[in-house]
């Protein structure tokens, strides 16, 4: 695809990592814009925006290597710090960065469930603009698909091309150095572009839930956690990149297995904040100077 935006000697300017900063910079813009609804003062959010990077970029590192690449990491766990080699898991960065942020929210005396809420549509949006940064990059790609490449559709930086061919699906077609592992020269299904239509999607409905369909504080949150590993799970089952944990117990790969957790917190959510209904919450109004 075009994995480098500018490159001098061993530094480089890179599509994903643009597309992942774009996606932090889009969660913070309406997080900051909602949180004033609930009675936050917006000033207050930078020191969550902080931690949630930093859990986000840590948490997404960690399962990556506790899962895909077990055996090296407990061999050399200071290849974690090495950027050259491994990846990052988005399921990671999720519960890397909403630990810490809830940490904050009730150390700072927040409200933990009513800041959740906001947060789990502009997840979506950063995992959306993310995945858009995949594609840029080559990564996390889909199988082959099992039909010969027909007419080309576009061309894209990097030697790939983008081809219609006779399944429903869009297909991808990797060339010599671009890419993960072997696969090349032939169709691929493009999980990532699906993944981040989802995530763009699932923005819009819980945004839509958020303003008009909220009936207790966490209700927004369980739904993200439900339909994102829904729609995780189903886009799995396409996925073909090598580097990644997959076949736990025969049967799963990691993000299936960490989305069925996923549904079970979920249920819980549901369980303990639907009886609580939802608190009353007032506009933040700034202090007169």
């Amino acid at each position: 695809m075009f994995p480098t935006i500018y490159q001098h000697g061993d530094l480089g300017f890179h599509s994903w990592g643009l597309m992942v900063m774009l996606g932090f910079i889009a969660a913070f813009f309406f997080v900051g814009r909602r949180v004033v609804k609930i009675g936050v003062d917006p000033d207050k959010m930078v020191g969550m925006y902080l931690w949630s990077v930093v859990g986000g970029l840590l948490g997404s590192r960690l399962l990556h290597f506790v899962f895909a690449e077990t055996k090296d990491f407990f061999k050399n766990p200071l290849i974690f710090f090495d950027f050259d080699k491994g990846g990052f898991a988005f399921y990671g960065g999720v519960i890397g960065g909403v630990l810490l942020c809830w940490v904050y929210a009730v150390r700072h005396g927040m409200r933990p469930w009513k800041i959740a809420d906001i947060a789990a549509p502009s997840i979506m949006i950063g995992l959306a603009l993310g995945r858009v940064g995949c594609f840029l990059a080559g990564c996390c790609h889909g199988a082959a698909c099992p039909v010969p490449t027909a007419s080309t559709l576009l061309e894209l930086p990097g030697g790939s091309v983008v081809t219609i061919n006779g399944s429903p699906w869009l297909a991808l077609v990797f060339k010599p150095g671009v890419g993960v592992g072997d696969i090349f020269n032939v169709p691929l299904y493009p999980t990532q572009v699906w993944e981040s239509l989802g995530g763009f999607l699932l923005f819009g409905f819980l945004s839509w839930m958020w303003h008009r369909w909220r009936r207790f504080d966490g209700q927004v949150l369980a739904s993200m956690l439900v339909l994102y590993a829904a729609m995780r799970s189903t886009i799995e089952v396409f996925r073909g990149d090598t580097i990644r944990g997959i076949d736990h117990f025969g049967l799963f790969s990691t993000s299936q297995l960490v989305s069925i957790g996923m549904v079970v917190l979920a249920v819980v959510i549901v369980a303990v904040r639907a009886p609580r209904g939802r608190e009353p919450e007032a506009p933040f109004v700034p202090p007169e100077e």
